[in-house]
């Protein structure tokens, strides 16, 4: 049976997301509101690469956003 290593690519997911922040039209203090977000931080440090949106966040921000969880994560893989 193959083997396949998935990971989330940080970097990547935050070009993806940011891009997608972008295309909304939202600005990233409204996005840190609809989140309920104490400060923006965050957000900044999804769209840096430096962190991932919790799962929670992750929902949320792709239905506010109108895409869906895979749009906003890019993924790679190995099959071993």
């Amino acid at each position: 049976m193959k083997k396949t290593n998935v990971t989330v690519d940080m970097e990547l997911s935050g070009k993806k997301i940011h891009a997608a922040i972008k295309e909304s039209g939202y600005s990233i203090r409204e996005l840190q509101e609809m989140l309920y977000l104490e400060c923006p931080q965050s957000i900044y440090r999804w769209i840096h690469g430096y962190t991932l949106p919790s799962i929670d966040n992750l929902y949320r921000l792709s239905v506010i956003l109108r895409v869906s969880i895979e749009d906003l994560l890019a993924v790679k893989g190995e099959e071993n």
